[in-house]
């Protein structure tokens, strides 16, 4: 009976540290994005490229388990700009995202994550020259992949810093870039 008493006593105890790794959380990141060949296509002598931009980032996700969530976001990304007397080719892309995260505990307070999934980026390029004027959308989709560490405030509220690569995102004829955006955020956990 004593055995009984203590396999019960256990596995409650077990369940009750899972249950406190589950549920839902949100938060927010404020970070800087850079395109990783936006500013190689432009050769033009006299043209100034700018390809890094401020980047903010909403998510909101379900943590599964200690080590296991699904995450999804939304970033606005920022904007590349090449600029030259004749006028200004500019590109503005936002970011929606779904995430698996695996995290890794590193003591009470710090945690390591690591993530991958899907996005679809929606790119507007704007040409704002004497010879050409216009603006040009295009949406696609593809593979993200990131890591970060965390760091635990409280018990509710996590400071999060993050990098994340969103591969292969279309801005039309300029053709594809990797986008990268490192950020640092907060995440409130509602469990």
């Amino acid at each position: 009976m004593k055995k009984l008493v203590i396999a019960v006593a256990v596995s409650m105890a077990s369940t009750a540290a899972v249950a406190q790794d589950q549920g839902w959380y949100v938060g927010g990141a404020l970070g800087q994005s850079k395109s990783k060949s936006f500013c190689s296509a432009v050769t033009t002598s006299g043209v100034s490229c700018d390809d890094s931009d401020v980047a903010l980032k909403g998510m909101g996700g379900y943590q599964f388990t200690r080590n296991v969530a699904v995450e999804f976001g939304f970033t606005a990304a920022g904007v590349a700009e090449a600029r030259g007397a004749a006028g200004t080719d500019t590109i503005t892309a936002a970011i929606a995202e779904a995430t698996a995260v695996g995290i890794l505990p590193l003591g009470d307070r710090f945690s390591a994550f690591g993530k991958v999934g899907i996005y679809t980026s929606f790119v507007e390029r704007e040409i704002d020259t004497v010879f050409v004027r216009r603006t040009d959308d295009k949406t696609n989709s593809d593979l993200t992949y990131g890591a970060g560490v965390g760091f635990a405030i409280t018990p509710k509220l996590q400071l999060r810093a993050e990098w994340q690569r969103y591969q292969d995102v279309d801005a039309g004829i300029v053709g594809k870039s990797d986008l990268d955006l490192i950020s640092i955020g907060m995440v409130y956990r509602f469990f």
